[in-house]
């Protein structure tokens, strides 16, 4: 079956407003202008390096304030939802032997209690967390050496351009969801292997990457037509 690694902010989580509300509080304290619902329209238009360009931010203050979010979205967790019916996307998913994972720059002490409250926790397998704003591709590739996954049978599900650009780092396809932060034409200039506008557009683009990987096994197998079944997917002993 095909490993799935997913994005949680603007993917599975609708924090997007949340996070506007936590980073308009801190303003005056980092030093950049508060977002206006015109301009927040214009900043899902960019792309990461051209967002970090206009934020204001220094870049060595980007890691601190990325913290003091993070340790605000905890205090809100309880307030954050799924997105509409993406909850009964991932329990199909996972009932259809697919192997799911989690990697985020939000904290696992967020993702986990918010899994554990909509009924999620037993889909996903591993959770990592903390991921630097610009650090998704290197922990991208630790999570595939760890768990020794092969790129082909791989597919990383985000609602960002940084995300579209790690995994392509990675060589790993990807499904770009739309209603997230990035909106639709940003996400589609990157050109990501699949572009979708609903939750049930996700598991349509799953079903079509894994018949292809079928597809592949059947053109690379044996000169008996044995498909190997078992996923590369490996749990670590610590997951």
């Amino acid at each position: 079956m095909t490993v799935l690694i997913f994005d949680f902010d603007g993917t599975i989580a609708d924090t997007l407003e949340t996070i506007v509300t936590i980073t308009n509080r801190l303003a005056a304290q980092y030093g950049y202008p508060q977002t206006t619902p015109e301009r927040l329209k214009y900043l899902r238009t960019l792309s990461t390096g051209e967002l970090l360009a206009q934020s204001h931010v220094p870049l060595f203050q980007v890691p601190f304030l990325m913290r003091r979010v993070r340790r605000e979205l905890r205090h809100d967790v309880d307030s954050i939802q799924p997105f509409k019916d993406f909850g009964d996307v991932l329990m199909a998913l996972a009932a259809d032997g697919h192997h799911i994972l989690i990697a985020s720059s939000n904290a696992p002490s967020t993702i986990n209690p918010f899994l554990k409250r909509h009924g999620l926790s037993q889909v996903f397998s591993s959770v990592y967390g903390n991921i630097g704003l610009l650090g998704k591709a290197r922990s991208l590739r630790r999570i595939m050496r760890r768990h020794r996954l092969v790129p082909e049978e791989s597919l990383y599900v985000g609602d960002e351009t940084r995300d579209i650009e790690a995994a392509r780092c990675q060589g790993l396809a990807v499904a770009a969801v739309s209603w997230g932060f990035s909106d639709r034409t940003a996400l589609e200039a990157q050109g990501p292997t699949f572009l979708v506008d609903t939750p049930e557009d996700l598991y349509r683009a799953v079903g079509e990457f894994h018949r292809s990987q079928r597809r592949s096994s059947m053109l690379m197998g044996s000169k008996r037509g044995e498909i190997a079944e078992t996923p590369s997917y490996v749990r670590h002993a610590a997951d």
